[in-house]
């Protein structure tokens, strides 16, 4: 059959039963084509392939009749926007890869087609479609999107409004702040027509991306998802957990109450990810609290919100039950088993795996551990070190504590008046470390909050040197200056380089220290994580011996006892 009208021929596609039935018709009259036939074919096969009632090709069948689609695309000269969303949703659907050349093709388009033609679900579902394939479009495409948005924003719906958030966030894009306040406000404006996946997709990409939405935009998405929570699956609750977290948002104890009840109705279909995902969260938003000032001390709302009656432990109990039986399926990734330990060491007694899961859990941290102290240094780790080595302070690189959780950026080592020791931690926090709003200001995320938490708990003291502030300071003496005002206002009598400490007197004080940690289980397992982690109440025992203690540290590896040494120790011994 052939000479077929273009309405005729859309009618067939469109009506077709079976992905067979659309192949034939291709191989008929694939030289009829039109663009809006082979978008309406590649959605149509895209749909009917992801059904096993429908699907009747096999794979070389398949890429044939795509092949055939590809070929008379390309031949087209333009493509307009709505048939251009139309394709890249069918590809994505089909399981194309971002590299793809018709992929690129069609991306490539997107700058040069009418912008205006693109309507709200056209934008949304080019986004989804981009991040689904791991494409990365040009900077030009994503300006041409966004600009369109800010047009048509007041017509976006839900399912608009968190598939372009998703899509952000799943690509690691940064749009601009204008675009995130628009789709914002318009949230605001249909949150009663928000459904489950659409609430914790929102919230799980403003959280991925580090924005922090107004606390009037979380209000409301709260009180939607108290009036829907019945139909959250397990992703939706594992997501909006974890976004909460991330964020630091205190959730009303409604919302805990609600998610609490749904879990436990759900919990045996749980993933192995979203339940390691949901104990991390949950540990993560019983530590942490309100307000940026990092200390440890909980506020009255805090320990209302999260007393000992606050999270049900049989909450707690079924989610590790689910956990300990993924592990021995051999289901768990390694970012499950870090998560893992990481909710034992704030939860405590109240989260405690086996014996067999505890060991893989820390195995994992352990690798972990390994792999920063071997990555590089940032540039911002190098210019506060440049800074310290022009205020002539002495410090170690990658620090082990000695409960094994943290490798901290840098250590310095001070005095108190009674000439103890005082230890100061330096972290060199840029980007991912922190939430920023659409006014400009900023937060730390949930995780940065809990690393600071720990570590004062430990007994040392925290300064975070934020990517952002120090970027401001663009001159040597304005960074030297800052490191110096921040130092005095922790009143830090910090120790300088070779500080006229006889080496005899080091090396008895290192011997002393080496033996204190040995009898807490300080034998580094390999990757440098302690195996038998035991915090300390005194900090002077909480790291390995910088330099002048080489000689016995080697001592004790000839030994067999490996103990670690900083990058800056083995820098100086080596000079």
């Amino acid at each position: 059959m052939s000479g077929l009208s273009a309405a005729r021929l859309t009618s067939r596609i469109v009506k077709a039963q079976s992905d067979g039935e659309v192949a034939d018709i291709v191989k008929q009259h694939v030289g009829e084509f039109n663009e809006i036939h082979v978008s309406t074919a590649l959605s149509k096969l895209a749909k009917l392939m992801a059904r096993s009632g429908t699907r009747t090709l096999g794979k070389s069948q398949c890429d044939s009749v795509l092949l055939l689609l590809d070929e008379r695309l390309r031949g087209f000269n333009m493509i307009r926007a709505r048939q251009i969303a139309n394709l890249l949703w069918s590809y994505a659907k089909l399981g194309y890869h971002g590299n793809h050349s018709i992929v690129r093709h069609l991306s490539d388009q997107v700058p040069t087609v009418t912008v205006d033609d693109f309507e709200p679900q056209h934008l949304a579902n080019t986004l989804w479609a981009w991040a689904t394939m791991r494409h990365l479009p040009s900077v030009d495409a994503f300006a041409a999107l966004e600009r369109r948005m800010l047009a048509c924003v007041d017509d976006f719906i839900p399912r608009n409004i968190a598939n372009t958030l998703w899509a952000w966030a799943n690509m690691r894009h940064q749009p601009p702040a204008d675009a995130l306040a628009a789709l914002e406000r318009r949230m605001l404006a249909c949150v009663d027509d928000f459904r489950p996946q659409n609430l914790s997709n929102t919230v799980w990409a403003w959280a991925t991306m580090g924005h922090l939405p107004s606390a009037r935009a979380l209000a409301a998405l709260e009180r939607r998802m108290l009036a829907c929570a019945d139909d959250f699956i397990p992703q939706n609750i594992a997501n909006t957990l974890w976004a909460w977290a991330t964020m630091r948002h205190q959730p009303s104890t409604d919302a805990i109450a609600a998610l609490e009840r749904r879990m436990l109705a759900c919990v045996d279909v749980f993933k192995p990810q979203n339940l390691a995902n949901t104990v991390w969260a949950i540990a993560m938003l019983i530590n942490s609290i309100e307000g940026d000032s990092i200390t440890c001390r909980p506020t009255r709302r805090v320990m209302r919100l999260w007393g000992t009656t606050a999270i049900d432990q049989n909450v707690l109990d079924r989610l590790l039950h689910r956990l300990e039986h993924a592990a021995q399926l051999r289901s768990l990734e390694e970012q499950a088993f870090q998560q893992i330990l990481q909710a034992h060491h704030l939860l405590g007694d109240r989260f405690k795996p086996s014996a067999a899961l505890l060991d893989q859990a820390r195995e994992a941290w352990a690798k972990q551990l390994a792999s920063r102290s071997s990555s590089p240094q940032s540039s911002l780790e190098r210019e506060v070190a440049a800074c310290l080595d022009r205020l002539g302070i002495t410090y170690d690189v990658e620090a082990l504590t000695e409960d094994g959780m943290h490798r901290v950026d840098m250590l310095v080592r001070g005095r108190t008046d009674d000439g103890g020791e005082r230890l100061l931690v330096i972290e060199c926090d840029g980007p991912t470390h922190f939430l920023r709003s659409s006014d400009g200001t900023y937060r730390i995320d949930g995780s940065t909050y809990a690393r600071n938490c720990d570590l004062r708990k430990l007994g040392l003291d925290v300064l975070c040197v934020t990517g952002h502030e120090w970027t401001s300071l663009t001159k040597e003496d304005e960074r030297d200056a800052y490191l110096r005002r921040e130092l005095q206002e922790r009143d830090f009598k910090h120790s300088f380089k070779c500080d006229n400490v006889p080496v005899e007197t080091a090396l008895i004080e290192a011997r002393r220290r080496v033996h204190r940690l040995c009898e807490v289980g300080g034998h580094a397992a390999e990757g440098g994580a302690l195996t038998r982690p035991t915090p300390q109440a005194s900090a002077s025992a909480s790291y390995v011996p910088p330099p002048p203690y080489i000689d016995y540290l080697s001592e004790l590896r000839e030994r067999g006892i490996i103990v670690e040494e900083t990058n800056n120790a083995k820098k100086r011994r080596t000079e």
